[in-house]
């Protein structure tokens, strides 16, 4: 399928009038103005070679519950909102027509979060087995997601997929540049590969679905409403959910518990003060991704992760990798708008020595509900 379509019909309905193209034209000459010429454009499609039955510890942070519970419900949400992403930039690949750079780019973006949702969803089955309600968490955000799609004005979708990137893309700042981040929350080995995979990915494309929402006329209005969805509705179910499953799980948070998590809390940027300074720079009039230059990152860590994750075409992977979720979603666009192996670890891997994964605690089962 095609990510552009023809913008020469002569149908009365799909005529783009002089002043639209101006203001496309105009968006995309500000777009190609503020760009950073070193910055890294490559966005290849990968498929991580995941194993997620090998995560067999009770608590994936060892011996953190609370900080646990916020990683399944982060990877909960993930298969929905990267399906709610792509059907945003979809939304307007008109607007986008007319740059071969940045249509290419959108090709390479559909198809990295279509590979994302499929093995976050792997993951998920998993940590359900082991008593996260990752399921409840799935459904919440799929509501939430048709919900931000339907909502007027037309570009509020693509706006909060543009500040939901901005988080994501700290979220990988996070994990890669980040030791004691990476070590403290993601070190498990079963799990470790898919998050600095994922994280590699996000930084590769953070531009993408703010260029699309330049492309498509969105200025600074539009772009603080949507921070304002994603950080009040989206981020804020987030915090929602992990404070629930942590008060589910109260009686089996001890004392020694909530010293690691105090622990850990001090020496990760995940829940930080840098954070939300870095999260707020979004709200700066001449934002762009590009200001924060991770260039080297994304070299250092696609050598690291060679082994792990394989190269795939972008246009096999966005295409052939769309659920049902993505489908559905795609619908309610036309509705609203009119238009139609995991544990192997990777070159420079941490020593993970005394770690402190091992069997889950006896008598934790899987909760229902």
């Amino acid at each position: 399928m095609s990510i552009a379509e023809s913008s020469e019909s002569t149908s009365a309905d799909t005529r783009v009038s002089p002043a639209a193209t101006g203001l496309r034209r105009g968006g995309a000459r500000r777009r190609h103005a503020r760009r950073r010429a070193a910055a890294e454009r490559s966005i290849p499609v990968r498929r991580l070679l995941s194993r997620p039955a090998e995560v067999t510890t009770d608590w994936i942070v060892p011996g953190d519950p609370i900080f646990s519970h916020l990683l399944a419900t982060l990877s909960a949400v993930f298969p929905n909102g990267e399906d709610f992403f792509v059907a945003s930039v979809r939304r307007h690949r008109d607007a986008v027509a007319d740059d071969p750079s940045l249509k290419a780019q959108v090709k390479g973006f559909i198809g990295q979060e279509a590979m994302h949702g499929r093995a976050h969803r792997a993951l998920n089955t998993r940590l359900a087995e082991l008593g996260y309600h990752t399921d409840r968490a799935d459904r919440v955000i799929a509501r939430l997601c048709d919900l931000i799609l339907r909502s007027r004005p037309r570009r509020l979708a693509i706006a909060v997929t543009a500040a939901a990137e901005h988080y994501t893309g700290l979220l990988g700042e996070s994990a890669l540049d980040h030791e004691p981040t990476r070590r403290i929350l993601f070190g498990q080995e079963s799990i470790e590969p898919l998050i600095c995979w994922h994280a590699l990915e996000e930084l590769e494309h953070k531009n993408v679905a703010f260029d699309v929402m330049e492309s498509a006329g969105g200025g600074y209005p539009i772009r603080v409403a949507g921070f304002v969805v994603t950080t009040g509705v989206l981020a804020g179910y987030v915090g929602i959910e992990w404070g629930r499953a942590v008060f589910e799980d109260r009686r089996r948070i001890t004392a020694e518990h909530r010293r690691r998590f105090s622990s850990n809390f001090a020496r990760q940027r995940l829940v930080s003060w840098w954070f939300l300074r870095k999260s707020l720079a979004f709200l700066r009039p001449g934002f762009h991704p590009d200001d924060t230059h991770t260039d080297d990152l994304v070299r250092e860590w696609r050598a690291r992760l060679a082994d792990v994750a394989v190269a795939t075409k972008a246009s096999t992977a966005g295409e052939a990798a769309r659920s049902p979720a993505t489908e559905r979603r795609e619908r309610v666009t036309k509705q609203s708008c009119g238009r139609g192996p995991a544990g192997r670890a990777w070159k420079g891997a941490p020593d993970r020595a005394g770690s402190g994964t091992g069997p889950p605690p006896a008598g934790r089962g899987r909760r229902e509900g």
